[in-house]
């Protein structure tokens, strides 16, 4: 006796069409029973578009087994369930002749076979475009409820509402949060800040744990909190499989859709606030920390090891101060601290915070001076010792021939194509071709790794050559402070503070440490160790 598989699926998980897959299953194990074959296996795909085979796990499980002896025939009802994608549609069926396997549509009463490649070939190019003009219309159908002011849609994730009856209505305990962010939004705190602030208050994100900054920032941005709901943002592209981003123009924009949680007036301030931390680039808003400082992600916390963060605020005059302050005690605080929350002063305890120091722009300029004086002047005995080192690590470079590994390439590449025609040409089995190729195949991923190692370490080589010729054409004795912190900056891997000293490490010179003296809350004196 024969042994088959089924395979149904629906597209949608709707109540009509999960009855009609049920259907589809009873109907398919019937006609297994009544031509007196074995049922192997069955593979049902509920809710899944037959356009594309991603998430398709049944589908796909499917495919997989074509190469197994666990079954003879795939018993479907018609070749739109199978498949709705021509290009899917033809490399599923190679896979099918391939592997001896044989497909049975029940709707049709036949086999398919190689001669109907032809009529197959047309209905699934007939059964794309189907779906494809189905989704046009789908698209469409949903600007136009859109543009007609359509109920509004909002996720699970949306804070400070809820949806009851497919209306949206107010979570008023979630609402005092949303008010709350955009009061301290006007209040001039950042978002690292506000998420500080909502934590000493004891108010958590959804999942429990600290208020996520990105929640903070989706939050201020969105104008659903005034009443005004964006539509239209997104709409999903037949051929490109999936949801795309609708240009601004595009957009559908109702106001008082929902009930407003705060003012326009102050929804439009507090993104005027947020629009003063940031900075355009490319049509995108990027933080004033993205990369735009010398030592960004340089400066580390010698006492927990994470990064320090450049933070910006303003003095009692209005002025700005900057400083540099570690970003576990940004996000966590001290790990024991006295604070002020309204009027009361309480005792905080939080084991994961950070006790290191804080430090104003100006100390991290004035140590960066020390150690480019240390460096550029004198007698110069640091840019020596690093040339000598340089110049030893050339010496001592083995040069590999990059040639020998890429004869080898072609070697192995020739010996393949000359498998894959005896295989052609059926002088070896499909099993022996795959068995050989495959060592072939591990052959050339070792060789792909020489050649890459040789590449990399050529770069290497011209980088420190480059670097040697720069220190040897230098000028030494620079005047200009700023010209000097520029030129110590270049060459530094990382900065680690520490509550008395700073650690300098560098590519090419020794490590360089600078004493930190407290003087009081205001200053700090820095000196270089003798």
């Amino acid at each position: 006796m024969e042994r088959a598989v089924i395979y149904c699926r629906v597209s949608t998980e709707e109540v009509t069409q999960i009855d009609a897959l049920q259907g589809q299953i009873e109907e398919a194990k019937r006609v297994v029973t009544g031509k007196r074959w074995v049922l192997a296996d069955s593979y049902i795909d509920e809710g899944k578009s037959g356009t594309t085979t991603k998430r398709r796990d049944e589908y796909n499980r499917l495919v997989s087994d074509l190469s197994s002896e666990k079954f003879d025939i795939i018993v479907v009802k018609s070749q739109d369930r199978l498949m709705r994608n021509t290009k899917e549609w033809y490399i599923f069926v190679d896979q099918l002749v391939q592997s001896g396997k044989q497909l049975y549509f029940y709707l049709d009463n036949k086999f398919y076979t190689p001669d109907d490649a032809l009529i197959t070939g047309i209905k699934a190019i007939l059964a794309e475009e189907f779906s494809r003009d189905l989704s046009k219309k789908i698209n469409n159908a949903h600007r136009n409820r859109q543009s007609n002011g359509g109920r509004v849609l909002i996720t699970s994730n949306t804070w400070g509402y809820d949806k009851v009856n497919k209306e949206v209505v107010v979570n008023e305990k979630e609402a005092e949060v949303v008010k709350l962010i955009f009061e301290l939004c006007l209040q001039g705190y950042g978002s690292r800040t506000i998420c500080k602030e909502l934590d000493l208050r004891g108010i958590k994100g959804r999942s429990g744990n600290a208020f996520p900054e990105a929640t903070v920032r989706k939050i201020i941005r969105n104008p659903l909190f005034m009443g005004t709901a964006v539509m239209n943002k997104m709409h999903y592209d037949f051929n490109a499989k999936k949801a795309i981003h609708n240009s601004k123009e595009e957009w559908i924009l109702h106001e008082n859709a929902v009930p407003a949680l705060v003012s326009e007036e102050v929804w439009v301030k507090a993104n005027a606030e947020i629009d003063k931390r940031s900075v355009e680039n490319g049509g995108r808003r990027l933080g004033r920390k993205s990369g735009n400082f010398a030592l960004s992600s340089k400066v580390i916390c010698g006492e927990c090891g994470e990064v320090y963060w450049k933070r910006f605020r303003r003095n009692a005059a209005g002025g700005q101060i900057v400083y540099w302050s570690c970003s576990r005690y940004v996000r966590r605080g001290r790990k024991t601290n006295d604070t002020n929350v309204g009027k009361a002063r309480i005792k905080l305890h939080t084991d994961d915070g950070c006790d290191n120091i804080h430090l104003k722009e100006e100390d991290i300029q004035d140590a960066l001076y020390l150690v480019a004086e240390k460096i550029f002047s004198g007698d110069r005995a640091i840019v020596k010792e690093a040339m000598l080192i340089l110049e030893q690590v050339l010496a001592d470079e083995d040069t590999l021939d990059k040639s020998v590994f890429e004869k080898d390439r072609v070697s192995i590449m020739a010996k393949r194509e000359a498998l894959l025609d005896k295989m052609l040409d059926g002088i070896i089995s499909e099993d022996l071709f795959k068995m050989k190729d495959k060592t072939f195949q591990e052959e050339l991923a070792k060789t792909d790794a020489k050649i890459a190692e040789v590449d990399r370490v050529g770069r290497e080589r011209e980088e420190l050559e480059a670097r040697m010729h720069v220190l040897k054409n230098e000028v030494f004795d620079i005047a200009d402070k700023n010209l000097s912190i520029e030129k110590v900056a270049e060459n530094i891997q990382r900065i680690r503070v520490f509550p008395g000293e700073l650690v300098f490490e560098f590519d090419l010179f020794p490590e360089i440490r600078v004493f930190v003296n407290k003087v009081n809350n205001r200053k700090m004196e820095m000196r270089l160790e003798k």
